[in-house]
Parts: C-alpha cells; sequence; structure tokens
C-alpha cells in the first residue's frame, strides 16, 4: 500500500437513539467515495472509536469494507496504552478486509523513546501501518527523530502528521528521508501549507473532501495561486468545523444535510445547541455552499 491523495476519516454513524446505524455507514462510505476521495479511515479520532465496544468496532469496520468494494483501501484507527491490545485491533482489522492501520504511540506513555518498540510490535499483526502523530489525541509528543525511528521500525512508509506547526515539521522529516508519505490532518486547517511544503495529501473527515481535493489537485499541476484561491474561500468553514469539543458534532451535522447520514448523534459530546446552529447556518453562507447530496463544485 502506496497512500496518497485525499483520504476521508470517517465518523461512525449512530441513529438518534444512539445505537449504530450500519446503513448510514455505508451510505456515508458511498457518498464520499463519489466526491472523490482516494482511501477510507474507519475508527480514527473521529469516528469515536473509543465509545464503542468490541462487537461494534467490527460491525463498523465490515460494513464499511464491505461498503468499499475494493475501489478504495480501507485503513483502521488503532490506539491503546500498550502495544498486545493494539496488535490484537491490528490483527482483526486485517482479519476483516482492511488494507493497513492507522496507530497512534502509546497513549499516554511516559516515556516516549519506548514508541519504537511499540510500533515493531503492532507491525507484527501483518498491515502495513500509516503512523499517526497527533500529540493532542495521544498524550505523546514524537521529536522528529524518534518519529524516524519509530517508522523505520514498523516499517510505516506513511504518516499521519497532526504536531503543530505541521508545514515545519513536515519539511523536517522529508528533508530525512525523502520517501515517507506524509498526510496532513487536523480538519484540513493547514492543509494548504502542508501541501506545500511536501505532503502527498490530506488525511482528515471535513466534510467537504471534494474542496481538500481540489487544492492538491491545483498545486499538483503547479497553480499555486488557484489552489489558494479555493482555500482561501472554504476557510471559514474549515475552521468553524474543526472546533474542539464539538467538531465531531458540526461534522456529522454538515453530513447528515448532505444526505450522507440519517443523523448527527454523537456518543462523545452532546449535539449543537441553537446558537451554534444558526451560525453553521451562516458560515455556509458566507463561503456559498448549500448542502446537498451530490458531488460539490468547487468552481475556480
Amino acid at each position: 500500500m502506496e497512500p496518497a491523495g485525499t483520504w476521508y476519516v470517517l465518523p461512525t454513524a449512530f441513529a438518534v437513539d444512539g445505537e449504530l446505524d450500519l446503513g448510514s455507514q455505508a451510505r456515508l462510505v458511498e457518498a464520499v467515495l463519489g466526491w472523490g476521495v482516494d482511501g477510507l479511515v474507519a475508527l480514527g479520532v473521529t469516528g469515536e472509536a473509543a465509545a464503542l465496544d468490541p462487537s461494534e468496532r467490527d460491525a463498523v469496520v465490515r460494513a464499511v469494507v464491505d461498503a468499499a468494494a475494493g475501489r478504495a483501501p480501507v485503513v483502521v484507527g488503532c490506539a491503546g496504552q500498550s502495544a498486545h491490545p493494539v496488535r490484537a485491533m491490528a490483527a482483526r482489522a486485517r482479519e476483516l478486509g482492511a488494507d493497513g492501520v492507522l496507530v497512534l504511540p502509546p497513549l499516554l506513555a511516559r516515556d516516549a523513546a519506548g514508541a519504537p518498540a511499540f510500533f515493531a510490535r503492532v507491525a507484527e499483526a501483518g498491515l502495513p501501518i500509516v503512523l499517526q502523530d497527533d500529540p493532542a489525541a495521544s498524550g505523546v509528543r514524537l521529536p522528529v527523530e524518534l518519529l524516524l525511528r519509530a517508522a523505520e521500525a514498523c516499517r510505516a512508509s506513511a504518516v499521519k502528521l497532526e504536531d503543530p506547526p505541521t508545514p515545519a515539521k513536515i519539511a523536517e522529516l522529508l528533508a530525512a528521508r525523502p520517501d515517507l508519505r506524509v498526510f496532513g490532518g487536523l480538519g484540513g486547517l493547514h492543509a494548504l501549507g502542508e501541501l506545500r511544503r511536501g505532503a502527498v495529501g490530506t488525511m482528515t473527515g471535513f466534510a467537504y473532501p471534494e474542496v481538500l481535493r481540489a487544492v492538491r489537485l491545483a498545486l499538483g499541476r503547479g497553480d499555486a495561486q488557484g489552489a489558494a484561491r479555493v482555500f482561501d474561500r472554504h476557510l471559514p468553514l474549515i475552521a468553524f468545523e474543526a472546533q474542539p469539543g464539538i467538531g465531531v458534532a458540526i461534522r456529522k451535522e454538515l453530513l447528515r444535510r448532505r444526505g450522507a447520514l440519517a443523523s448527527a448523534t454523537t456518543r462523545m459530546g452532546g449535539g449543537l445547541d441553537p446558537v451554534t446552529l444558526r451560525e453553521l447556518d451562516e458560515v455556509l453562507e458566507r463561503v456559498g455552499i448549500a448542502p446537498s447530496p451530490g458531488p460539490y463544485a468547487v468552481g475556480p
């Protein structure tokens, strides 16, 4: 697996009563593939994986793999405080047909120096690893030298980098290892700078992946000004969705309005209050978006 492009981190679909909605999960996969994404991530931070029991994890992964039906690679998020349970998650993802795993360092580890051994152990599950560098989610900060050793230990060819300032760290990583495939995340907040510094794509759940795809493609054809225009136009919505604490709820509400989810229900954090919903309406109006099921025509 040599990942690149615009990858979509899927939220987990819940019905209004909080139970899994696997029909919506499959519909969401179909929708984002139609919106032009290149790969899928199930059970990432956006997927509220910590709120799922093991049987629900299996059901979500199976639903995503089945819905993708080989049209795009599927990577499954795996996180825990030690290598043993994370390796077991990775092994189960392989059994369920996943193409790879997205792995955080051991959560809240007191000594980050053990990260290379941790990742090497997880790699024994036999799936390619995308190493996720996200201190806000893991509680662990990986300096560039240690991150590179961890990637080497598990033979990871790709990193999802979410340790700001991300453009600078991407440049430092690629200076040391030019073959590394680095993705930006963080809701797409810094996507333009990340791509300009050498990222091969984005790996995030922003509800309009067409925007991030358009930015990447414009840069790929040498149109830096066009990429900046697209990014700047949509940045108010990107930033609004990326709010800590309520970002997943905003994302799900946007996906509901796009017809991809039946409900915006979350298990981690509450719903959106009327003021926030009104502010979302205002932001959509500012950027000129009227949510609808089909692909969003980004425009020049």
